[in-house]
């Protein structure tokens, strides 16, 4: 999936690539001031990452990252795209059309109101360098959990790989990245194997020259728009510089896969599960105060009980609720 590890190809390239690559220019939407930075007593700065699907310009790929300049960390929250989210007066209320209605910064305040923590920046990626990106950098060592086979002549999609250790090139990568029919819990599964990639990305990264890193890095820019300023990307890059890769924590956000009345599948948010990763990967443990997760109810559905159950469940009920 080219959608997803665009976004994490930046992240893991600002860990390992000086500080003057980012003098470079970069597409940028015109900046807007984020309210109250100046008064936090260290400087955390979210970014809302977005991959777009082309063909129908939805957001395929959703995640808040978290950077603590005063414990040098990082961390990821990804958001399901079949998320449930009122977002819209419309039938359609998955999360990945947000953007398409909303625009971008609009999705942007959208998300920073119902997660309860201000979201400074987003980063959106045009999607057609993970091959090449994956290629430049020599490959990736990946252990494949479990056969994956699918086939799609619509899509002129082929996936054919085999359960174990293997050394995957650009495309072997992406059929890994988005393959998602084998698995019991489909996109939540397809997460998973995600994570094990950016594992493996980050660890081939660790060997690259600069040369090569400035090549990578240069590639990757040219898909990226963002309202990210120059001076606020230099300083963070220079934070995720201090980070520890093994200790970027990635999360998926607390729910569970509904099926609605028409027969379409939503993710159905957890409100306790969530608001406890608010606290945790979203909050500095010394910014004042808590945020309010979802104070206006955006990720509930009290219409359908289905939906609501999983919303107002305690966190640890969670599997019990698909018996």
């Amino acid at each position: 999936m080219r959608r997803l590890f665009a976004l994490i190809a930046v992240i893991l390239i600002c860990f390992l690539t000086p500080v003057s690559v980012f003098s470079l220019p970069v597409e940028r939407a015109e900046q807007e001031p984020v309210a109250g930075e100046g008064a936090r007593e260290d400087r955390i700065t979210r970014f809302l990452l977005l991959g777009c699907d082309q063909s129908t310009k939805r957001t395929d790929s959703i995640m808040l990252v978290t950077v603590n300049e005063s414990t040098k960390k990082a961390t990821i929250l990804q958001i399901p795209r079949d998320t449930y989210a009122e977002f819209t007066d419309k039938d359609y209320k998955k999360l990945n059309g947000a953007m398409t209605r909303l625009g971008q910064k609009e999705f942007k305040r959208f998300l920073s109101d119902a997660m309860g923590v201000p979201i400074d920046f987003f980063v959106v990626l045009k999607l057609d360098f993970f091959d090449d990106l994956v290629d430049a950098i020599g490959g990736v060592d990946v252990e494949i959990p479990q056969d994956m086979q699918y086939s799609d002549p619509a899509q002129d999609l082929e996936i054919d790989l085999s359960r174990g250790y293997a050394h995957l090139n650009g495309k072997e990568a992406e059929h890994f990245v988005r393959y998602r029919s084998g698995y019991v819990n489909a996109d939540l599964g397809r997460l998973d194997a995600q994570k094990l990639f950016l594992k493996a990305f980050a660890k081939q990264c660790k060997s690259l020259s600069i040369v090569s890193l400035f090549r990578i890095t240069c590639l990757a820019l040219t898909g990226l728009q963002t309202d990210v300023g120059i001076t606020d990307a230099v300083r963070v890059v220079g934070v995720l510089r201090e980070c520890s890769i093994e200790e970027l924590e990635v999360q998926t956000l607390s729910g569970q896969a509904v099926q609605g009345k028409s027969g379409a599948w939503y993710y159905a948010v957890n409100e306790e599960g969530a608001s406890r990763q608010v606290r945790e990967l979203l909050l500095p443990s010394t910014e004042k105060g808590e945020g309010v997760f979802d104070k206006n109810g955006a990720f509930d559905r009290e219409s359908n009980p289905d939906f609501h159950k999983i919303y107002i469940a305690k966190e640890q009920e969670l599997p019990l609720l698909l018996q």
